[in-house]
Order: structure tokens, then C-alpha cells, then sequence
């Protein structure tokens, strides 16, 4: 049983002034300013719910199901209980190696490096990770971006990094987004959220990143001191990740060690490629989005909206394709004698279609959400089609171009599961499952599709080109060797979970992820782990993972890596601590989606206690549950037990699930789908 402070503590003492108030904290001795339209607002009684004793939350007209099944936990369930608590400790073993007091890193990687070192956090707390992981998030958020404010070359500026790739960008700020769904009422983020967005809508001065005539981010790389004019060409070029062709059909090796060579191709590369917009600017979408889920705010929605749907029409333009480069006049190829492709992380970049499919599976779920207009899911799905239409079979295995050069379509592979499975779980539509299905029967030999770069080094002429190696490929095999965005390659056993043909994944998934951990606390019991990546040294040592546990409990897809949101169709809070996640000692397993309908389990492994949770549909309320139905377990007269069925009507985002000790009950729930305005608030208020 947790410690509890008892009420008397709770006093606070409230200073008006103006459309503030200043509230006194007795148990830290300290001050915070907040607006007075949230004085009685609830979460200021739940923002630390292990130390004060908050009282059940109580919503007028909740419906309440009670479970009855007494039987013993399932495997999973024991499992997964024991992977929250192993990470719930690992997590000061990571602290105290890494960080100093105050939060400020003792180690440093790339300033989107840094966050991503905790991107997880508040997604493992509104899982049911500790209490403590909202406040451990918030500390390193607000650490690192003070770090890099006046040390690490002062990159920030005004909190927000003054220029950056949207590829970086929308990595690091992705645990920022996870807030909102972690506590929406934080008065300083919500002021962020704002401020983060309006760097992309003219807002500030100093920031002009968009033009709303040609509807274009001004520059590959943007932020809060506006979009470069001068980028690194030697990188980009050299490891492949743009091009200037066809300015410069054939640049030789070794340009860059040449310094008259070096600043002609310089000048050549901020002509050609640094002026331009580019598919993975998309990925701001999600800060922006994030901004109008959290306040409501219309502007936000109309500004996503606008900025994708010019890609939509530059697509339609450009024969179906998403172009890559776009010049500040708005045209296609401005700066490229009208070619759509060679632009920075594009269809002819080291990592192609995955870097696209990231920019595209982010603005695309981000506007089906905020509108509900299926032609978001289209605009993604069309480019899946692109790629199936002009795929080969070789040897048994249906290999799709990953890439586009003078020569056309090349570089032919499999097509991995994940931006397949982001596009179903977004539309649940059975023809996207059916593309699915396509690709699991045509995909016959290792290794996996995509070899993303191990290492540091430039990549050899043909060395990242994909080839058989002779094994089969296991759909169904779930890996333990992942970090960071390769956990999408744990996409493909949960789709066979859920298509029926895997079901022995939950115990394969937290078997994996519990070894995961535990290499990570090896790690960070010794002093001689070096990553190859030396940036990525203390990110690889990071002990929560919650890829698995979302997949299991949410009923998620892999969150998309690049400013992605939760794609999930469950979410749950513990009543009685007034606070996001599952209540201590409840698991959860997503059993099946449907358009119609999700089967849930929910299992409470303690024997003594009785548990109580809100189930709520979707991660932002967007969903609506009809109805739900389960079996009731009593005894008759006789005392014998039976079993029977029941259906109660819900018509509502949320209900609750009472678990007395030791019970089982297994919810079928009726839902619609994408019907409500997506909001962060919780059902209580």
C-alpha cells in the first residue's frame, strides 16, 4: 500500500490577481501562478496522486459494469503486470547514471538525442507506469531544453530549437505532444503548445517559416528563428540523403576535400535543395494538431488542413506521386528543371519511402482526427498504392521500389508492415486489411525489408541494397533486440495477433520487452556499453519500453516516430487515484478490432483489493462506445454457479469497470468510430 498524506495537507492557499491566481503549495513550500478559470479545476488535486489521497472521481450518469468471473490471472497478465513494475524501478538506475540533480544531463547526444532519451515517459504513465514518470518527464523536458538554451551551441531559442530538419525536429518534440494526453491542464505547456505552433502560422515575427500565398514551409530546415538559407550540403550529400540532380548528374567522390569544389557544390546545394518544401515538413502537423487538440483552438485545425491538403494537389499534379521538392513559388521541381524527385529525405534519399511514409502517416492520421474526412486516409493510402501497383515478384517475394532515378524505379524490397497498419487502425477499412494480407503472403524471405544504417559511416556504393539471405521470413516472429524507431518491426506479430494467426503474441511481446529491459539494466550497471552511434549512447540505455505494452493495452499501432499521435482505440484512468493509466495490479489486452467493435480484456491480479478504472474511447475521446456486453458470473438458489450474458447501453466516450479481487471480464464493445471532436481533457473534466 502506497503512503497517503493526510487531507489537512491539502490546503491551499489562493491569491487573486486579475485573471490569475497564485496558489501556495504546503507540501514542496513553493508558488505557482495559474489562470483563475481553472481554480476549481480537478487536476489540481491529482497532479501528484501518490502523495495526496484524491478522492474517486465521480461523473453524473457514468455507467458502471461490475466484473464477476473469479479464475486465475492469465500468463499475460501476471507478465505484463511484473514488465510495469520492473520498469518502474529500473527507472532511477537510469537517473542517477545519467542526470544530475535538477534534471541537466551528465551525457549528451543530439539535441533530439536528448528528448528522445524520454520521449516514452508520460506514454508509459498514462499506460499505468508510476506516478512519478509525469514529473520525471516534465523535469528532463524543461532540463534539457534549458541545457541547450545556453550551453550545447545555444541551439534553443524561446524553447524551441531555432533551426532544424522536421525529420529531427518532430522526433524530439514527440514526448512534448504525450503531455497533453498526461495532464492537458499544465498552464506552461499549454503556453508552449501555442507558441510552438505559431512559429509555423506567422505568429512571430522573428519566424516566418510559411508562406500562406504558395501554401509552403520556406526552408528544409525551420523553426524559432525562422526557415535557413544555408544548409550542410556535405552530410546530405554524401550520405545520400538528397541530391542535385539534375543539376549535377554524377558528383564525384571526395568534392568535399576540395575547398574551391566544396563551396560551388555548397552554393549549388542552397540553390537546389535548401529553399524548398518537402514532404517530411508534414510532420509539423503534429505539433500544430497538437496545439488544437489541447486548446480547442479553430485557427490550429484550419491551418493543418490547408497546408496538407496543398500537398493533396500537388500530388494530383505531379500524376498521383507525392513530389519531393517544392520551390518558394509553390512549383514542382522549381529549382530542378521541373523534376518531382532528388529532394532532401525524398524518393531518392538513403532511407526513401520510410522517411515519406513517416511525414505521410503523420499528417494523415492528424487530419482524419481533427476532421473525419476520410480523403486524409486516401491521400496516404494512394501513395501505398503507387508502390503496390509498380511492384515485382522475384523468387517468391513481392518486392516493391523503394526509389526513383534517372532510370526510374529501383531499389526493390519488401514492403514493411507498419505504415499498413497505421492506415488500417486508422480506418479499420477491410480493404486496407486485405493490403495487408497481400503483403504477408508475399513476403517470403529475409532479412527484414529495410536495413536502416548501423552505422555512423557513409554508406558503400550498393551496400544497403536489399538481398535475400536465404531464410524464411517469420510474420509472426517478435524481435528483442530493438530501439527508437525500430520497434516498428514488431508491427507484424500484433497484426497476426489481431488477424488471428499468432496467438501466442502477448506472452512473445512481453517475453521480448522484459528482456529488453533487463539488457538495459545490465547496461546501466556497467560502465563499458558504448554504442556504435556515440550520440545514441545513453538512449540505447534507456529501460522503458512501451511499444508492446501500448500494442497490448491500447490496442495501438507503433506511434508514429515523427510527431505521430496515439493511434489507439482504448485508453483507460485509475478512479480512484484520479489519474491517467491502469490502476496497480489491473492488466489489459486488446483481444480484436473491428470497425464496430473491440474486444477487451481486463484482468485485476491482486487477491484482496478491488480496483476501479474508466474505460474511455480512444486516446482523445474521438471514438464513441455504444454498448457493451460480457458475462456475469452468480449462483442460484442452490448455490451452484452459472454463467450468463449481458448488454448494457453506454452511448457515451467513456464508462467505468469495477474489479472486485481476483476477477476476470472480457468487454465486447459496441463503438463508432472518429465521430467526437478530439479533445485531451479527461472524462472528469
Amino acid at each position: 500500500m502506497r503512503q497517503k498524506i493526510f487531507p489537512v495537507f491539502l490546503a491551499l492557499l489562493l491569491f487573486f490577481s486579475g485573471s490569475y491566481i497564485i496558489i501556495f503549495h504546503p507540501l514542496s513550500s513553493s508558488f505557482s501562478l495559474h489562470p483563475s478559470s481553472f481554480i476549481f479545476h480537478p487536476s489540481y488535486f491529482i497532479l501528484h496522486p501518490s502523495v495526496i489521497n484524491a478522492e474517486p472521481v465521480s461523473i453524473p450518469g457514468m455507467v458502471t459494469i461490475t466484473a464477476s468471473v473469479r479464475e486465475s490471472p492469465p500468463s499475460w497478465a501476471v507478465m505484463q503486470r511484473h514488465l510495469i513494475e520492473t520498469m518502474n524501478e529500473a527507472a532511477p538506475l537510469y537517473l542517477d547514471k545519467f542526470i544530475y540533480s535538477g534534471g541537466t544531463m551528465r551525457q549528451h547526444g543530439k539535441l533530439d538525442d536528448d528528448y528522445e532519451c524520454f520521449i516514452n515517459w508520460p506514454l508509459f504513465y498514462i499506460i499505468g507506469g508510476d506516478d512519478k514518470f509525469l514529473d520525471w518527464g516534465l523535469q528532463q523536458f524543461n532540463a534539457i531544453t534549458r541545457q541547450w538554451t545556453y550551453q550545447h551551441q545555444k541551439s534553443v531559442h524561446k524553447e524551441f530549437v531555432k533551426h532544424y530538419d522536421m525529420l529531427h525536429l518532430s522526433e524530439g518534440y514527440l514526448g512534448f505532444q504525450y503531455f497533453g494526453l498526461a495532464d492537458p491542464t499544465i498552464p506552461e505547456n499549454i503556453d508552449r503548445a501555442r507558441r510552438f505552433a505559431g512559429f509555423y502560422m506567422n505568429e512571430d515575427p522573428d519566424a516566418p517559416n510559411f508562406d500562406p500565398q504558395y501554401r509552403i514551409i520556406r526552408s528544409i530546415a525551420s523553426g524559432s528563428q525562422g526557415p535557413v538559407e544555408s544548409s550542410g550540403a556535405g552530410y546530405m550529400l554524401n550520405y545520400g540523403h538528397a541530391t542535385l540532380y539534375p543539376i549535377v548528374k554524377d558528383l564525384e567522390q571526395g568534392w568535399d576535400k576540395d575547398p574551391k569544389r566544396r563551396e560551388e557544390i555548397q552554393k549549388l546545394y542552397d540553390e537546389v535543395v535548401t529553399p524548398c518544401d518537402c514532404p517530411m515538413n508534414l510532420c509539423i502537423t503534429g505539433l500544430v494538431s497538437h496545439a488544437y487538440v489541447l486548446t480547442g483552438d479553430e485557427k490550429y485545425k484550419k491551418w493543418v488542413l490547408d497546408y496538407v491538403d496543398a500537398w493533396i494537389e500537388r500530388t494530383k499534379e505531379n500524376n498521383g506521386i507525392i513530389p519531393d521538392n517544392i520551390g518558394r513559388t509553390g512549383k514542382i521541381g522549381e529549382y530542378r528543371n521541373g523534376q518531382w524527385w532528388g529532394g532532401f529525405f525524398g524518393w531518392s534519399g538513403r532511407y526513401s519511402i520510410e522517411m515519406l511514409f513517416n511525414s505521410l502517416i503523420t499528417s494523415s492520421e492528424w487530419s482524419y482526427l481533427i476532421s473525419s474526412d476520410p480523403k486524409y486516409l486516401g491521400f496516404f493510402r494512394s501513395q501505398i498504392d503507387v508502390l503496390l501497383d509498380n511492384a515485382i515478384t522475384r523468387d517468391g517475394n513481392l518486392l516493391i521500389p523503394y526509389k526513383m532515378g534517372p532510370d526510374g524505379w529501383y531499389d526493390y524490397r519488401p514492403m514493411e508492415p507498419f505504415g499498413l497498419s497505421h492506415l488500417w487502425h486508422a480506418s479499420m477499412n477491410s480493404k486496407d486489411w486485405e493490403r495487408i494480407e497481400r503483403i504477408r503472403k508475399g513476403t517470403k524471405n529475409g532479412p527484414w525489408a529495410y536495413a536502416y544504417a548501423e552505422s555512423p559511416n557513409p554508406p558503400a556504393p550498393g551496400s544497403e541494397m536489399w538481398k535475400p539471405d536465404g531464410t524464411l521470413f517469420d510474420w509472426n516472429a517478435v524481435r528483442n533486440d530493438l530501439i527508437g524507431n525500430k520497434h516498428r518491426l514488431n508491427e507484424s506479430p500484433h497484426l497476426g495477433y489481431l488477424g488471428g494467426i499468432n496467438p501466442d503474441w502477448p506472452e512473445k511481446i512481453l517475453n521480448a520487452e522484459y528482456e529488453m529491459v533487463c539488457r538495459n539494466i545490465e547496461r546501466l550497471r556497467s560502465d563499458t556499453y558504448r554504442n556504435s552511434w556515440g550520440s545514441q549512447t545513453v538512449l540505447t540505455q534507456n529501460p522503458i519500453f512501451t511499444n508492446g505494452l501500448a500494442q497490448m493495452t491500447l490496442g495501438a499501432s507503433f506511434t508514429g516516430f515523427n510527431g505521430g499521435l496515439l493511434n489507439a482505440s482504448v485508453r483507460y484512468f485509475d478512479r480512484d487515484r484520479a489519474r491517467p493509466g491502469l490502476p496497480e495490479d489491473v492488466a489489459a489486452l486488446v483481444e480484436k478490432l473491428e470497425a464496430d467493435r473491440t474486444v477487451l480484456q481486463l484482468v485485476n491480479t491482486n487477491a484482496f483489493e478491488t480496483r476501479s478504472l474508466i474505460v474511455q474511447a480512444g486516446a482523445y475521446r474521438e471514438h464513441k462506445f455504444i454498448d457493451v456486453k460480457f458475462t456475469e458470473q452468480s449462483k442460484n438458489s442452490e448455490g451452484n454457479t452459472f454463467f450468463s450474458e449481458k448488454t448494457v447501453p453506454v452511448n457515451k466516450d467513456y464508462f467505468v469497470v469495477e474489479l472486485p479481487p481476483a476477477t476476470t471480464i472480457r468487454l465486447e464493445i459496441g463503438m463508432e468510430r472518429f465521430v467526437n471532436k478530439p479533445t485531451y481533457a479527461f472524462p472528469w473534466h
